[in-house]
């Protein structure tokens, strides 16, 4: 009796392989796999686990679109740039427009040396794309922080060019009116209130999108707030009763100016 060869090969599965590999090219990939990018953890661990390699990606854009300022939306990022500041004490992280709300002392309490954080003012959105594409050349940061709402696709394509020439991460704040507007962005996030806290919403990403997180509140969840000595805490809070301005200190969530870009 002769043994016939058993031929395991899936001609389908071949196909399909190859077909995924030819568009994984051009950035597109299956909704139903995560690519497996580098990334940077955001702090909350319930935001990690729904983003592709589990945070915000390195060397790509990340849009964060919010309805208005005051939303905690800066300590959203405050973890992860502190991170990777200290694990590359020789590079610097810049701060492209940035609002005049910006708390240093807030930056300060997350581990950020304000030292290391240059602030870029430019009068347009183009100034605000060709300082980044400038600074990314110099190999000599760790990530971008951008505050543009008239980006155009050209100019966040050139901002995920710096992105990947400088293999560090771009966040762009834009108004949550552009999530209508498309994007090459590789992650978007839509940031709006949601009692008392924040509600985050994947509108793309490199994988699985969709997903919704309601009530993420940065002053109480995230794990990069350090600990306060009883004794300090229980006179920040009667300082606080008492309108006494704290600026050493970030003060309650509860209040508008709970965020390093809370104040009003």
């Amino acid at each position: 009796m002769n043994k016939q060869p058993i031929d395991n090969v899936d001609p389908h599965g071949q196909r399909l392989a190859a077909h995924e590999t030819f568009w994984q090219r051009f950035g597109v990939h299956r909704a139903t796999r995560q690519a497996e990018l580098p990334a940077m953890a955001t702090g909350s661990p319930t935001l990690d686990r729904q983003l592709p390699g589990g945070g915000y990606p390195i060397g790509a854009v990340t849009e964060l679109l919010c309805n208005n300022a005051g939303l905690g939306e800066l300590s959203l990022l405050l973890h992860g740039l502190a991170r990777r500041m200290r694990e590359q004490p020789k590079r610097q992280l810049a701060f492209i427009a940035p609002p005049p709300t910006l708390q240093a002392p807030a930056l300060t309490q997350a581990g950020i040396d304000c030292a290391r954080v240059p602030l870029v003012a430019c009068r347009n959105e183009s100034e605000k794309v060709w300082c980044v594409e400038q600074m990314a050349r110099a190999n000599a940061f760790a990530g971008f922080v951008v505050w543009a709402d008239r980006l155009d696709t050209t100019a966040l394509r050139r901002l995920q060019l710096a992105a990947e020439k400088a293999a560090c991460p771009v966040f762009v704040y834009r108004h949550i009116r552009a999530a209508a507007e498309r994007s090459p962005a590789a992650l978007r996030l839509a940031i709006t209130a949601s009692g008392g806290g924040q509600r985050i919403e994947i509108l793309k990403c490199r994988g699985p999108a969709g997903a919704r997180i309601a009530g993420l509140r940065p002053g109480v969840e995230r794990v990069w707030q350090f600990e306060t000595p009883r004794a300090e805490l229980a006179a920040l809070r009667a300082g606080a009763s008492n309108d006494i301005p704290q600026p050493d200190r970030v003060p309650h969530v509860a209040r508008s100016s709970s965020s390093p870009l809370g104040a009003r």
